[in-house]
């Protein structure tokens, strides 16, 4: 003999445990938000308008470089000086949040090189993307605004007819 069982479930019931489970991961969601954004208020001014970035072809283009930004105006508004080994750049960066750890758009002067070993200077838009409250990828253009004595020694002469250059960077920030 065998048994036959019947299981019945009404749409209502998993409509119900379905909108509950949604209402508390919103919650939580929340929850987490208001947090951090408590966190982020409480910071002192002089600390949420200023970062840090280390990395490659930072400050001016340089193999390795640094990059420093203070938030004067309406913490959106920058002005950003770098340096690294062999290079130093400026920029005026405008960004999508307020504070210092939102992306940002920014006009990047980047001077590669001194001396006799100076290669060119560089002038043009850049877009940084920072995520994850620690990286920073930066890409733009620039437009070839001075030669050094390295330009004609480093490049053949169709590499010196070069206009503008793909200006990037890569980093962490703080």
């Amino acid at each position: 003999m065998k048994k036959i069982i019947i299981l019945t479930v009404f749409i209502s019931t998993i409509s119900l445990i379905t909108a509950q489970e949604t209402e508390e991961r919103q919650s939580r969601k929340i929850t987490k938000t208001s947090a951090a954004l408590l966190e982020y208020n409480a910071m002192p001014p002089e600390i949420k308008n200023t970062s840090i970035t280390a990395g490659l072809m930072m400050g001016g283009g340089s193999l390795i470089g640094v990059d420093f930004e203070y938030l004067p105006i309406q913490n959106r508004i920058g002005f950003q000086i770098g340096a690294g080994i062999s290079s130093y750049g400026a920029g005026i960066n405008y960004h999508l949040k307020e504070g210092a750890n939102s992306s940002f758009v920014s006009f990047q002067y980047y001077h590669q090189g001194f001396g006799d070993n100076y290669y060119a200077s560089w002038l043009g838009p850049m877009f940084c993307i920072r995520f994850m409250r620690l990286f920073q990828l930066s890409i733009g253009t620039g437009a070839l605004i001075e030669k050094g004595p390295q330009w004609t020694v480093s490049l053949d002469e169709k590499q010196q007819k070069t206009t503008a250059s793909l200006l990037f960077n890569i980093g962490l920030y703080f």
